[in-house]
C-alpha cells in the first residue's frame, strides 16, 4: 500500500500526536506505518516528509539528539 503524500503526512502527524513521549524519531514514525498501517518506506523517506511538515509548521525539531519530532503547542 502506497498513500500519496498528504495521506503520508497525515498519518505521520497522528502517529506523533498520539505518542507517549514528548517526540519522536522518523524510525518510530516508520515502525508504526508497518505495524499499524502496513505502509513501508524507507528512513530517508520518512524522515524528508517530516521535515518538510517542520518547515510548514505542522511538527516542529525537538532538539534532542537523535532527529526528534514533536508537535508545536
Amino acid at each position: 500500500m502506497d498513500p500519496d503524500e498528504d495521506e503520508l503526512k497525515q498519518l505521520c502527524l497522528g502517529i506523533v500526536e498520539e505518542a507517549d513521549a514528548a517526540a519522536v524519531t522518523p524510525g518510530i514514525v516508520r515502525q508504526e506505518l508497518r505495524v499499524e498501517h502496513d505502509i513501508v518506506y524507507e528512513d530517508n523517506r520518512v524522515f524528508e516528509v517530516m521535515h518538510e511538515m517542520e518547515d510548514n509548521g505542522e511538527l516542529i525539531y525537538h532538539l534532542g539528539e537523535y532527529n526528534e519530532f514533536a508537535v508545536p503547542e
